[in-house]
């Protein structure tokens, strides 16, 4: 170009209307979930089956590295490269190259509805203020989403979500914990009952919380042999991370039929730690032997045949992980588990085991 354009003219050919319904790049737009509307807690209307956001940024009982209050914001920040895909890909069939799966993206309504209050220096007030927003939230939303701080956040989060489902009827809430590790502490000299590796067993004292409704997917790490013993003994289920890698997502299916033949409804939660710490380096837990994404990717697929009410995402330290990766695939795994539809098995070889199946016609 050897000379500037008349730019009054150029501004003069344009509406400001032309560019409403073009896409944003990932880094622009309003922080919320997926680039989503916000809402009021106390004024929600997502439909019968949308999904309400809201994120806990706290981390106070952190006793490793700290640094997840930031990962509810990173969350929703990393999240916005996906808002155009529901317009650009929600139209086709789609087809998974990894697993050989067919599916549809379909947009249920989502709003964001912001962070919950939180006292960063008294836990009790903090987990005192998020389990009754959460009950609000649970009360009114037909499904949730929580973006998490440090682990701790999924006691009160699933203590309201339990509550308020509970108030309009439901029976019995099942638990998922995907997670490195148990979570079943009772007591941290740092932190005293409430912290990051006691959250599960606060929720497994809820009244009424059966061992048989929970379940630990993902474990990992050592833990006291008494411990898994009683655990076992007790009826709580375990699918550990090696499991996974050997048999694939499919050893979830026994647990899947149970809790979904006996629970009205099912809260997961995701501690991003079970992910090997080559794949998620932004979390305050380096973990060593961790699933990787590809597996975690087929256990969100299983939980589809449940009925989910509540997911959530905890334990992402964005400053721990500079290129932004662990935050993507948190907001990637959101938006394939809230988006996708009409999922169908493989039918093209060589994903499909059927003897009818077809290579694709070389192009």
């Amino acid at each position: 170009m050897t000379e500037l354009p008349d730019f009054e003219a150029l501004q003069n050919s344009v509406k400001a209307e032309d560019f409403e319904e073009d896409p944003l790049p990932g880094w622009a737009g309003v922080a919320t979930l997926f680039g989503t509307p916000t809402t009021s807690a106390d004024r929600v209307d997502v439909g019968e089956d949308g999904w309400v956001v809201s994120g806990v940024p706290f981390d106070a009982t952190a006793s490793s590295r700290p640094g997840a209050a930031e990962g509810p914001r990173a969350i929703r920040q990393a999240s916005l490269v996906f808002s155009s895909y529901l317009t650009s890909l929600g139209q086709w069939r789609m087809l998974d190259t990894r697993t050989g799966q067919s599916f549809r993206y379909r947009a249920p309504q989502v709003a964001d509805a912001g962070d919950l209050h939180v006292y960063p220096t008294n836990t009790v007030r903090t987990f005192q203020a998020v389990a009754a927003e959460s009950r609000r939230l649970s009360q009114s939303a037909p499904r949730l989403v929580f973006l998490n701080g440090d682990h701790s956040c999924t006691f009160p989060t699933f203590a309201g979500f339990r509550a308020g489902r509970l108030d309009r009827g439901a029976g019995r809430v099942g638990f998922i914990n995907i997670d490195h590790h148990f979570d079943f502490g009772n007591w941290s000299t740092l932190h005293g009952p409430l912290y990051h590796g006691s959250n599960s067993r606060r929720i497994s004292e809820i009244p009424q919380m059966r061992p048989e409704d929970m379940a630990f997917v993902g474990v990992g790490d050592v833990t006291k042999y008494d411990q898994y013993r009683g655990l076992i003994d007790s009826g709580f289920h375990i699918v550990p991370g090696s499991q996974l890698v050997r048999d694939g997502a499919a050893a979830l299916r026994p647990l899947v039929e149970e809790l979904g033949s006996r629970c009205d409804t099912v809260y997961v939660s995701l501690d991003i730690d079970v992910l090997d710490n080559a794949s998620a380096t932004g979390t305050g837990h380096v973990t060593m032997g961790g699933i990787s994404t590809g597996d975690l990717l087929d256990v969100y697929e299983e939980l589809r045949a449940l009925p989910v009410g509540a997911v959530d995402v905890a334990e992402v330290a964005p400053r721990y992980d500079p290129s932004g990766g662990t935050a993507q695939i948190a907001a990637r795994l959101l938006f394939e588990f809230l988006f996708r539809t009409e999922c169908t098995p493989p039918e093209f070889a060589p994903w499909s085991d059927s003897a009818s199946a077809e290579p694709l016609e070389q192009q």
